[in-house]
């Protein structure tokens, strides 16, 4: 039949269609169908086998996120005693060979069994140690990464306080987390620093009730757009203060007010500032300074031939760790961001935290489903650039996206956000670590430096 011919037209044969040749299959059906699926593929898991035991946590975790939600929600009932309980029993059975899920055909039931092999399993691939064995990026991932390169399985150097009534986001997992290695279309990579590894330093930080975070801003700073093509724009200039003072003053502040990480705004931090920021870290010596980690806002630059919004991000002594490459371009005044787009999103493994770092546009693009809201992370750092100030839609965005993390994993967020242009009154912008971020909002800002304190327990 000619394709423009409807069916049913002159001289075409219709097939009848009875109730019969229908077949539905119950959503319940189809879920057991699924836990069924997923034995298969765990009848061949070696509990005596590191790496098989990783792949066994990632696939369960995987198959209990993909639970529909009017199934998934009832994970918020089940208590921690109960599925550390029969954890430690259900470990046992997973060193003698039995891994599987119950197929039950009450949905909760097989739910809390799945719940509580995820716990089992983990219990058994912690025998194998938690502790991290290089500091080379690849081989973390490497490491880390179960054998089909979907997942890594990374472990918390500080167990996660388990809450009842959470859901299944929140408190999978006690002493790992399960993250994409690639997620809508990027890369996910890990880095780790000696310096963010400090033990003594956490305890402290939880002993005076938070871990302090500083946010470093310019007063009177505005940017010199250069055009790079029609409706194009760089920055290759900032004008309106004192650049190499401020740096000093935030770095001053920073550490008499015991931060663990200093952030400055998106576009605020050329190399020759970067350079600064290195000299006078590298001069500070550790454990004499707090700072474990800074993230130096951003500068347009060449790297390999390509123009790149670039992030450096220093370790506590001021060495390189990685450099970040911004993806959605920006406006300022109808002209748009001349950059090549990255490809990857950057985790930052430090004692008692895992952080997610972007660049401003990159964490509130609402034109499509952003990577970062797929990440299980503590904390989310953010330094970005408004075009005004204030900047609700910019600030608004940010809390959006930062709202997501805090419901799905209960991580908090801080950005940083620089105006473009000078203006009276105050100096910036700070999402300041909120709880509700869409309820609090971001603060104005009118000092150069602002101290974030995030509670810990």
């Amino acid at each position: 039949m000619d394709s423009a011919t409807p069916a049913g037209a002159e001289g075409e044969d219709v097939p009848e269609v009875t109730a019969s040749a229908l077949t539905v299959v119950p959503a319940r059906g189809i879920e057991i169908e699924r836990w069924a699926l997923l034995n298969d593929r765990l009848a061949a898991c070696d509990p005596q086998d590191q790496d098989a035991l990783r792949d066994a946590i990632a696939w369960v975790y995987e198959a209990i996120a993909d639970t529909p939600e009017w199934a998934l929600q009832d994970f918020d009932t089940f208590s921690e005693a109960m599925v550390a309980k029969d954890a430690i029993a259900r470990a046992d059975e997973v060193a003698q060979g039995t891994v599987m899920v119950a197929e039950d055909s009450d949905l909760t039931a097989a739910l809390r069994d799945a719940a509580v092999l995820l716990r089992a399993l983990e219990l058994n691939f912690s025998e194998f140690g938690r502790y991290i064995e290089s500091d080379i990026d690849e081989e973390l991932e490497r490491q880390w990464q179960t054998t089909d390169g979907r997942h890594y399985v990374i472990p918390r150097l500080t167990p996660l306080a388990l809450i009842d009534g959470k859901p299944f986001l929140r408190r999978a997992l006690r002493d790992h987390r399960v993250i994409p290695t690639n997620v809508k279309g990027f890369a996910v990579r890990l880095h780790r620093s000696t310096t963010a590894f400090d033990a003594a330093h956490a305890d402290e930080e939880r002993g005076v009730g938070g871990r302090r975070y500083g946010a470093a801003l310019f007063p009177g700073l505005s940017i010199k757009k250069v055009a790079a093509g029609d409706k194009l724009f760089l920055v290759d200039a900032l004008t309106g203060f004192d650049a190499i003072k401020m740096v000093d003053l935030h770095l001053d502040q920073a550490e008499a007010s015991q931060c663990r990480a200093l952030v400055w705004g998106e576009l605020t931090m050329p190399k020759e500032r970067v350079d600064q920021v290195s000299d006078r870290m590298s001069g500070m010596g550790r454990p004499a300074s707090s700072l474990q980690y800074v993230i130096a806002g951003s500068w347009h630059r060449t790297v390999g031939g390509k123009m790149r919004n670039v992030a450096q991000v220093l370790d506590g002594c001021g060495q390189p760790l990685f450099e970040i490459y911004k993806w959605a371009k920006f406006k300022i005044d109808s002209d748009v961001e001349a950059i090549e787009a990255g490809r990857e999103v950057h985790l930052l493994i430090a004692e008692d935290e895992l952080v997610l770092i972007a660049i401003c546009r990159d964490f509130l693009q609402e034109t499509g489903d952003v990577p970062y809201r797929y990440l299980n992370v503590d904390t989310a750092i953010v330094p970005s650039m408004t075009g005004a100030l204030p900047d609700a839609a910019t600030m608004t965005g940010h809390a959006a996206t930062a709202n997501t993390l805090r419901v799905r994993y209960g991580t908090r967020t801080l950005v940083v956000a620089q105006p473009a242009y000078a203006a009276k009154g105050a100096v910036g912008e700070i999402l300041a670590l909120p709880e509700k971020p869409l309820r609090e909002g971001s603060v104005a800002v009118h000092d150069a430096f602002f101290l974030c304190t995030l509670e810990t327990l």
